[in-house]
């Protein structure tokens, strides 16, 4: 739930400046271009077709699958890409064909706003807690969707301490106040990393849902560039 709506100054980045859209568009993505933001939201639905392919998935074996893209790799190299994550998965891209597309799509936009940057490719299934503890990543930007499960939770730089973060302390001592946000399973989220030109100290704090012996499985897909 998308909670964050004041702005604030660049060494405190926020989420949502005022008078932003709701996020319901793929536009929103282009929100990552302000400097006084380090996440933008496309808070989407999935389409119901490709709902349909991953109610259809087989039980997936927990493991991480990955590919790497060169600066302006051409089209047929992001298809290969895409298929060789399903593939690893025991997956054939040929009998998901909405999964397929919507991952290339977001390959797309994600070079759209990253022309020039090498990028590495995730799919992943995990049943456990994974990144439990708040961290930034050491990326300039990340793109990140859940497609089951729930999603990736953060917080707004207000809710954080950078000293506790830096210093590796517990998470409660790293949460000023309140509760994390979390992505809900379709939504698309553009977060900038550390390493993102000005965005040093600033990169958007996050971590995994904690999940362990819920019975849940995430599948997510991710881009770093």
């Amino acid at each position: 739930m998308q909670t964050h709506t004041h702005t604030l100054p660049l060494a405190h980045k926020g989420t949502t400046p005022p008078g932003s859209p709701p996020g319901r568009e793929p536009t929103a993505l282009t929100g990552i271009q302000d400097p006084a933001r380090n996440l933008a939201l496309w808070r989407r639905n999935l389409d119901p077709e490709l709902v349909a392919e991953l109610a259809r998935l087989p039980r997936l074996a927990a493991q991480s699958a990955r590919a790497r893209l060169a600066p302006a790799a051409d089209w047929d190299a992001r298809r290969r890409a895409v298929a060789a994550l399903l593939a690893d998965h025991g997956l054939d891209a040929l009998d998901l064909p909405a999964w397929t597309a919507d991952l290339l799509d977001l390959l797309e936009r994600f070079l759209r706003l990253a022309p020039d940057w090498p990028v590495k490719l995730r799919l992943e299934v995990v049943n456990d807690d994974a990144c439990r503890r708040f961290h930034v990543d050491r990326t300039r930007l990340r793109l990140i969707c859940t497609y089951r499960g729930p999603g990736t939770e953060w917080l707004d730089d207000g809710q954080v301490d950078r000293e506790a973060l830096m210093g590796h302390l517990p998470n409660e001592s790293i949460l000023r106040h309140g509760h994390p946000a979390r992505m809900e399973a379709g939504w698309v989220g553009l977060m900038k990393g550390e390493l993102f030109p000005g965005n040093q100290g600033l990169g958007l704090v996050h971590r995994s849902p904690p999940i362990l012996d819920t019975g849940e499985t995430r599948v997510l897909f991710c881009l770093d560039g």
